[in-house]
């Protein structure tokens, strides 16, 4: 369960060895999300979710970053069977999207750096699904566009206090457990 997640941190930590030696600046992030507050489908639920984002500035106002989220899921799910009343069951499982966003920054001359941008998110959801007879794992993958927005505090020049919000847009996301808003805070680390 634990690979998917150390995919994305790795493939995280090549891209920032990747642009270490090019110009602009770079910056890792860790983040939590209480997925819950913005969960839209009332039979998901959704426990607070952590992950890690990479971004490179590629200068004073535009920057790219990909981030991955860990997160759990349970929905109640119904089961129907020929002769009897539908049984209820619990499915849960876990998931990790990836969000991968262009971010435009507004230049304030204080140490509050808002920004927009746009992107798209990627879920892989397997379905642990309990079916009457043996369990069924239907697996479903989106790839959506999202917009973003946020605020990055700056402590001082290398830490920063981060406050992100992510939506996604015209998509029918019944068919996955990942809520179409994610509001996250962090700490951000720029090199």
């Amino acid at each position: 369960m634990q690979k998917p997640f150390v995919v994305g941190a790795a493939l995280l930590l090549l891209s920032a060895l990747a642009f270490a030696q090019s110009s602009g600046s770079n910056a890792v992030s860790v983040f939590v999300t209480d997925v819950s507050a913005g969960a839209s489908e009332s039979s998901a639920k959704f426990d607070t979710a952590y992950g890690a984002s990479f971004e490179h500035m590629f200068s004073n106002r535009f920057s790219a970053e990909v981030s991955v989220t860990s997160q759990n899921a349970r929905r109640i799910v119904r089961m129907f069977s020929s002769g009897s009343a539908p049984m209820f069951g619990v499915a849960s499982n876990h998931l990790y999207p990836i969000d991968a966003n262009v971010s435009y920054h507004a230049l304030t001359g204080s140490r509050w750096k808002p920004y927009l941008g746009a992107g798209l998110r990627y879920v892989r959801d397997t379905f642990h699904g309990p079916g009457l007879l043996y369990e069924y794992f239907p697996t479903v993958t989106t790839v959506d566009p999202e917009v973003s927005g946020g605020l990055v505090v700056h402590l001082n020049r290398t830490f920063g206090l981060r406050f992100d919000a992510k939506q996604v847009l015209g998509s029918n996301r019944s068919t996955v457990a990942d809520p179409e808003f994610k509001a996250s805070a962090g700490l951000s680390v720029r090199f």
